[in-house]
């Protein structure tokens, strides 16, 4: 459970969630069965660095406005708590890591659109939220595809 005492503390979060996300994925890149998945990913990385330059746009708006809602909690899916102890994941733990991470990533998002300070942060908000949903999506394709090539 990760509790936000702010929503500059969120976003600070997020950022940092994104970057993670964007090396994630191109690491997962290099490990694709094939140039359409690396392609794939590739894209995923670049959108989730997008996602750290929109984030970091909001979050400079209103570094000095509170927005209400705060604190708040929300369970949140760490990938390095889940692999402590581990080495590098095999492809499809990665591909599981991926999809697990989007969807805390969405939820994140969701909520903090919910406490947005103004309708256009808002808005951006939701629409990170919903390229997260499509990550998943297309996470999800793959592991099942990979599942079906591998078994």
């Amino acid at each position: 459970m990760k509790t936000f005492r702010s929503f500059d503390d969120a976003l600070h979060y997020a950022i940092n969630s994104a970057k993670e996300c964007a090396e994630f994925y191109s690491r997962l890149s290099n490990q694709a069965r094939n140039n359409k998945i690396k392609r794939l990913f590739s894209q995923y990385a670049r959108e989730e660095y997008a996602q750290m330059v929109s984030l970091s746009r909001i979050r400079y708006s209103f570094a000095e406005t509170e927005a209400a809602g705060f604190p708040f909690s929300l369970e949140l899916y760490d990938c390095h708590a889940a692999n402590a102890g581990k080495e590098d994941p095999n492809y499809s733990e990665a591909l599981v890591i991926a999809m697990r991470k989007a969807r805390s990533s969405f939820r994140l998002f969701l909520e903090l659109s919910s406490k947005s300070p103004d309708e256009e942060s808002s808005n951006i908000l939701r629409t990170l939220a919903h390229k997260e949903a499509k990550h998943r999506q297309g996470v999800e394709v793959e592991y099942n595809e990979s599942l079906l090539i591998y078994c």
